[in-house]
Formats: structure tokens, C-alpha cells, sequence
């Protein structure tokens, strides 16, 4: 599979990327992008910060709130969560949430020892446990399918960020939710870091396919979406309440 390359760990230089790529890099291939974000908490399209996330614990924290352009829950991410996001043509074949394209990161995962199995709409389990969950967009003739892989992810932050009267997790339970989640890290004791996990995902899913370079100018059109859309308070905060028009 033809890939493209993101070093960047700002979560909303990251959100831009996957739209710039998904709505302008022209390719017929299906392509893919590995990638990670420094500690955040990812909200989706349709969903109210204040309502799903712990702002406060957040601010603390450091920690960074953005908003993805795919619906679905909140999400937290931190440098030891790999990222993986899958732009494709769209075809008769293709699943109405794209769980048929993370068909091949539980085939890497499988291939590399883990028994991953999909499982109801959107997750990844192991041992029925939640390792990842994934999401969809559709722009004209091609799709995004991206998603998350906790390889060694702080549980404590995580249910700290997300437990909030009301959220999905609170309505569960911390230590119900703390139970259903795992760390691909225990299923995987070939690798000595998410470094060398990363280095073998690539390997597996590139399988000896090419780059697609992006120009200096294309790269800057990125940082330029970020800053317009996915960095300011309207998007991050008021998108919902105020009744934004981005829909899917």
C-alpha cells in the first residue's frame, strides 16, 4: 500500500492532515498514514466538549482538546497511542462505516501474534478487551477510515479526561471501563517500544509499495487549515452549540 509520512505531534495539524489528504491528494490508490499525538483528548464532529470531557483535570494537565471531522465519541490520545488513518476510492464493496478497510490492521495485528478480532460497530478487541476504535468520513468518490492503536496508553489519564457526569464512560463506570480496555504492549513482547511497533506496522501494511511526497507547498497548506479551521475556539468549542454546518 502507497503511503504518506507525518511527524507531527500537534493534534490539529493532525486532524488537517487527514482532510487535506482525504480531500486534496489525488491518487486512484488506496494509501495510509501512521501517526501520533501528544497528550490530547479527541472530541468527535457532532459532540459537546463540556458535556463528554473533564476540561478542568485537561487544563491541568496540559493536556489538548481538538475535534475530528468524523463523528463518533471522544478519544484520548498520548505518544504511546499509535494513530493510523486510511484514504481510499470508494467502491461497491465498501462498508458503510469502513470496517472492511481496518480489515488489514487487524490482519498486521494477527500476523504479528495478537488475536485481534472487529467487533460491534467501530472497535477493535483482544481477548474482549478494546485496543482500538475507528471512524469514517466520505469526501466526493473517496473515504478516511482512521483510528486509534493503544500500545502502551495511561489508563489513569485517560478515564481521568473522559469521566464526566454524563459521558459515556461515567454512565459505565471507571473501573467497568478501566476492565474492557487494554494496552496492545501486553500482546506484543517481540517489540521493545512503540518505535519498533510502528517500524513493523509500516513495513506490513507498505509491503514494499511506494511514498507520495508532499510538496513544501502542500505541507503549508495544511499548517494553513489548521490555523483557519481546526485550531480555532469556534471549531474546538462552539461548532455544536452555534450549529456549524461541517457535516460529513
Amino acid at each position: 500500500m502507497k503511503f504518506v509520512r507525518n511527524s507531527s505531534t500537534d493534534p490539529c495539524y493532525n486532524m488537517s492532515f487527514d482532510e487535506y489528504c482525504l480531500e486534496q491528494v489525488s491518487s486512484d490508490d488506496t494509501f495510509f498514514c501512521l501517526w501520533r499525538d501528544r497528550a490530547s483528548v479527541i472530541i468527535g464532529l457532532n459532540q459537546n466538549a463540556a458535556a463528554e470531557v473533564n476540561l478542568s483535570y485537561m487544563k491541568s494537565k496540559g493536556i489538548v482538546l481538538a475535534r475530528r471531522a468524523t463523528g463518533g465519541g471522544a478519544v484520548y490520545h498520548d505518544l504511546q497511542n499509535l494513530n493510523y488513518s486510511i484514504f481510499r476510492p470508494l467502491s461497491s464493496s465498501s462498508s458503510v462505516n469502513g470496517a472492511d478497510a481496518v480489515g488489514v490492521i487487524v490482519s498486521a495485528l494477527r500476523e504479528f501474534g495478537v488475536p485481534a478480532e472487529q467487533s460491534g460497530r467501530n472497535d477493535i478487541f483482544v481477548e474482549g478487551r478494546k485496543v482500538s476504535g475507528f471512524a469514517r468520513r466520505v469526501f466526493k468518490d473517496r473515504e478516511l477510515v482512521h483510528g486509534t492503536l493503544m500500545y502502551d496508553v495511561d489508563i489513569e489519564t485517560l478515564t481521568n479526561v473522559l469521566d464526566v457526569d454524563g459521558s459515556k464512560l461515567h454512565r459505565k463506570g471507571v473501573a467497568s471501563v478501566r476492565s474492557r480496555v487494554a494496552n496492545l504492549k501486553d500482546y506484543l513482547p517481540q517489540f521493545d517500544s512503540l518505535d519498533s511497533f510502528q517500524a513493523a506496522l509500516q513495513e506490513y501494511l507498505q509491503a514494499g509499495d511506494s511514498e507520495i511526497l508532499l510538496s513544501e507547498e502542500q505541507k503549508n497548506a495544511v499548517q494553513a487549515l489548521s490555523d483557519s479551521k481546526y485550531s480555532t475556539p469556534y471549531w474546538i468549542l462552539n461548532r455544536v452549540q452555534d450549529g456549524g454546518s461541517d457535516a460529513l
